[in-house]
């Protein structure tokens, strides 16, 4: 049982060069095999301040919840411009903010706490926590009266984030200078 424990890791593609290699998030202190690249997981409290490079320049307080699947961001006057060959969307992320355009790359099926069940558009994106760069999916949903404009579920955090509830605001909200380049959630 101690030994399958020190074995365990889990494996995750990336997508270098053209070339597929295998980063493990470590899970217990153990020396890799040769070649492979470990990165520990990044602690995050409840809540954490996320970039939005590709499209907002100021980062957002983001609450980490476990108990959602699937990430969410706020987004104020939604519409759909159905087209050939993609479908688009445009939104604000403030009532009185400027409209971004982006392709809608699938459509989502989202329980809420009630039980009552609604089709969300999803859109690809990157974000920035922690230090690290991720190409995420992300929920367009109306957030408004909710308290959290940015929710970050768990088909994100298990790319290599462990939380801690007592926390919050761990990682600063200012870039640094040195990131790492995670890949995708595929």
């Amino acid at each position: 049982m101690l030994i399958q424990y020190f074995l365990t890791a889990r494996k995750t593609r990336l997508s270098l060069d053209n070339h597929i290699a295998y980063r493990l998030i470590q899970e217990w202190p153990f020396c890799p095999r040769f070649g492979e690249r470990v990165i520990r997981p990044a602690v995050v409290g409840w809540r954490e301040w996320v970039g939005l490079p590709e499209i907002q320049r100021a980062p957002i307080l983001a609450k980490i919840d476990t108990g959602a699947w699937s990430n969410t961001l706020h987004a104020a006057d939604i519409e759909i411009i159905e087209s050939v060959p993609e479908s688009r969307i445009r939104f604000k992320l403030e009532e009185k903010g400027k409209w971004f355009e982006r392709p809608i790359d699938k459509w989502r099926r989202i329980r809420d706490t009630g039980g009552h069940e609604t089709l969300r558009p999803v859109i690809r994106t990157t974000i920035e926590i922690a230090s690290r760069d991720f190409d995420v999916e992300m929920c367009l949903a109306d957030r408004s009266q909710l308290k959290h404009r940015m929710i970050l579920g768990r088909n994100f955090l298990r790319l290599g984030f462990i939380v801690n509830p007592s926390r919050q605001c761990i990682h600063t909200m200012i870039r640094s200078d040195d990131r790492v380049e995670m890949g995708s959630m595929e």
